[in-house]
């Protein structure tokens, strides 16, 4: 072997220590910088067109890290993928050893680094990873056989030099080159750790910010307004985008805007609540939640459930208040129409209740009322003939007052009857009828502030249930009356009117009700049929009426609309409600309604009246006496006793509701027993009204006796079933011989 000059050990000394201090520099050279100051320094001692690192990558070809030499340092293509030649890829990884390429024209060139680039043959030598526990800049391990499988450094890079002449890398200077390319070794293997830690970095921050869009997405869309609180000023931190959404105020606006979430409830309690929430969390103690309005920018007020909570970090302090507000306007409105539909069945069950006990007594009366004016017009009572007169009108006026109680209690059926389920068979209605009915319900109120005008035409009936019909009338006569100011004069009540009109064009029918009252606002006007919209007081009413209404009317195929001021009315005010609802046709398939007893004289049949109220009974007994032969029961057990005792009846008045055993179980019990008796029965009840009764009365097709009612109507009532069952019981008794 020949001894290395010295000179060229020096050279080749100061060239490593140059390409040395650059890799010490720089903990990764694998960017453009760092590259071309690592290049510049190789250039000072190894003339090159074109200096690259290349790295295998595990899914095949090449990984290139180039610079250009000119004037100035070029970067090319930097960090670029690149096929890699199989001849060098075979050389350098595989076998260890430089691989040449004298020209680049004639094949084995490197994509973007051949002829075209001014690279005409290169020298590609490899590069080995520093030794476990090695500095940077120690050159790695060359003993042993190279290669993944040898003993040596695993071969990670290539160093590729270029040169712009075809065959000069066959004198390029391998040994330097070689030397270079082992004091790259721990440089390029930590900048590959970097690369590595750098890429798994930025996956990581990657998928942290799409976490966090996720997140921030799943907030802004939750259907929730979602808040944070600084725990100290307890002003707004943050607010998702559906609080913009649902309050109409931007975010930006609400975060600038102190006390924001305060003034956004609507009532004084809303506000109480949501302070008490934010100091019990200032403390770290949750509270329950809470139900409040809150204010919508440019539309009506919502209801939302309210949750205030902390957080407390582990060291117990709050760190952050939170809080969530739920719409649950469709759940209250739900819930506030239970508790409507729930007081309607206690009114309803109170109605019936009160119905039975006054239709009960006011039976009675009218019976002696006729009994009263019978035994004054008899033989054997003389008087004056103005006190005759007298007497005669003032059993008559009683008699009016006992029917005006009667009706009032009737009416009481608007509200009290259930109302239909969706499906089923609807009534013809006489909408007059209803109108009159509405107007016995409210006259009370309307008459302290207006004069009551009716204007009701004739009109064809309409196929719809009464009851709900009923509801509307009265709730517009109520609002009617609302809407005018509480006179200080009668005078001052006789210049306001309420009316009510009722006509038709034959196809449909209109009912409408009009007021002198202050009228409604142009921008309410619009929102007036919205659930709880009310400019009225808490205490007067709950915004549910009108929505109601609409509901009502629009299931019976009509349509109700509002109008304000009334058209022509000088000077302008007041509102206008015009229900329209189809007229019955000949095809509607209605339920039909009881028809009158007709007045019937009949022979003299047994008659057994069931009647719990002994006074009512004696005057039944007294009345029909003087036709029929009449017996009495004060409850349907002792009924039972008499008719198995031997007894035997043409006709039982029954009454429906009695303590103990009930009219329609005693009527049950019978049919099963004595089906010809059962064909007597004429029943009798203060309640007409209710879905049992109702069902009750259609299944066994028995003829009903409202109470009160007139000895005339008790005695048409019997000639009917008299004169109805009279041929079938002499064919029974033809049968029987």
């Amino acid at each position: 072997m020949h001894a290395e000059p010295a000179s060229e050990r020096v050279g080749r000394l100061v060239a490593l220590n140059a390409v040395l201090t650059v890799v010490a520099r720089h903990s990764n050279l694998l960017l453009p910088r760092p590259f071309e100051e690592l290049a510049g320094a190789v250039g000072r001692f190894a003339a090159f067109q074109l200096l690259a690192v290349v790295f295998p990558e595990p899914e095949g070809g090449l990984r290139a890290y180039a610079v250009f030499r000119g004037d100035a340092l070029a970067a090319a293509p930097f960090g670029a993928r690149q096929p890699a030649p199989a001849a060098l890829f075979r050389r350098v990884f595989a076998e260890g050893e430089p691989f040449s390429c004298d020209d680049t024209r004639a094949g084995d060139a490197l994509a973007e680094m051949g002829a075209s680039a001014g690279c005409l043959s290169y020298v590609a030598l490899p590069v080995r990873a520093a030794p476990p526990g090695a500095q940077p800049g120690h050159p790695a391990a060359r003993s042993g056989p190279a290669g993944a499988g040898g003993f040596g450094c695993p071969i990670i890079a290539a160093l590729v030099v270029g040169y712009g002449d075809a065959g000069a890398a066959a004198s390029a200077p391998i040994p330097l080159l070689e030397e270079i390319a082992d004091a790259l070794g721990a440089g390029l293997d930590r900048s590959l750790r970097v690369v590595a830690g750098e890429r798994e970095a930025a996956e990581r921050l990657l998928r942290i910010r799409e976490l966090e869009e996720q997140h921030r997405n799943l907030l802004d869309n939750a259907p929730l307004i979602i808040f944070r609180l600084d725990p100290e000023s307890g002003e707004l931190s943050f607010l998702n985008r559906h609080a913009e959404r649902l309050l109409g105020v931007p975010v930006a606006e609400a975060l600038r805007t102190p006390g924001f979430l305060g003034e956004a409830h609507a009532d004084p309690e809303g506000v109480m609540c949501f302070e008490d929430a934010v100091a019990r969390a200032k403390l770290g103690a949750p509270s329950a939640s809470y139900e409040a309005r809150l204010r919508r920018r440019g539309g009506d007020a919502i209801t939302a459930r309210g949750t205030v909570y902390p957080l407390v970090s582990d060291r117990g302090r709050v760190v952050a208040i939170e809080g969530v507000l739920a719409d649950v306007s469709t759940e209250h409105a739900a819930r506030t129409r239970l508790i409507q539909v729930d007081r309607l069945s206690t009114l309803g069950t109170l109605a019936a209740g009160v119905a039975h006990e006054i239709n009960n007594p006011a039976a009675f009366i009218l019976l002696g009322l006729d009994m009263l004016d019978r035994l004054l017009r008899g033989p054997n009572v003389r008087m004056e003939g103005s006190a005759a007169s007298s007497a005669s009108e003032l059993v008559k006026e009683l008699r009016d007052s006992i029917k005006r109680i009667v009706d009032i209690v009737r009416d009481l059926k608007l509200f009290a009857s259930p109302p239909q389920p969706e499906g089923s068979r609807r009534t013809l209605t006489d909408a007059n009828r209803t109108v009159e009915s509405a107007l016995s319900l409210t006259r009370g109120q309307i008459i302290e502030r207006a004069q009551i005008v009716k204007n009701l035409s004739e009109v064809p009936p309409i196929l719809m249930d009464d009851g709900r019909l009923g509801q509307v009338i009265v709730n517009l006569l109520v609002n009617a009356a609302q809407a005018i100011q509480k006179p200080s004069s009668k005078h001052e009540a006789r210049d306001q009117t309420v009316t009510v009109e009722t006509r038709s064009d034959g196809e449909t029918v209109e009912i409408v009700v009009s007021d002198t009252g202050a009228g409604i606002a142009e921008e309410n006007l619009p929102r007036i049929w919205a659930p709880f919209f009310t400019t009225k007081g808490p205490e007067v009413g709950t915004g549910l009426g009108l929505s109601i209404s609409r509901e009502i009317i629009e299931r019976a195929g009509g349509q109700i609309t509002a109008e304000s001021p009334v058209p022509g009315r000088v000077p302008p005010g007041g509102a206008r409600f015009i229900i329209s609802l189809p007229a019955a046709g000949r095809t509607d398939e209605a339920t039909p309604s009881v028809s009158p007893v007709p007045r019937l004289v009949s022979k003299r049949v047994r008659v057994l009246v069931v009647e719990d109220e002994a006074s009512l009974a004696r005057a039944l007994s007294d009345q029909l006496g003087r036709v029929h032969e009449v017996a009495l029961a004060p409850s349907a057990d002792a009924a039972m006793g008499m008719l198995a005792g031997g007894q035997r009846f043409d006709v039982v008045l029954c009454d429906l509701r009695m303590p103990g055993m009930s009219g329609d179980v005693f009527y049950t019990r019978i049919r099963e027993s004595d089906p010809v008796l059962a064909q007597g029965f004429i029943f009798m009840t203060g309640v007409g009204f209710g879905a049992d009764v109702e069902r009750f009365l259609a299944s066994s097709g028995r003829p009903l006796l409202e109470k009160p009612f007139s000895a005339e109507d008790a005695l048409s009532a019997i000639a009917e079933v008299v004169s109805a069952n009279s041929a079938p019981r002499a064919e029974a008794r033809d049968s029987s011989r």
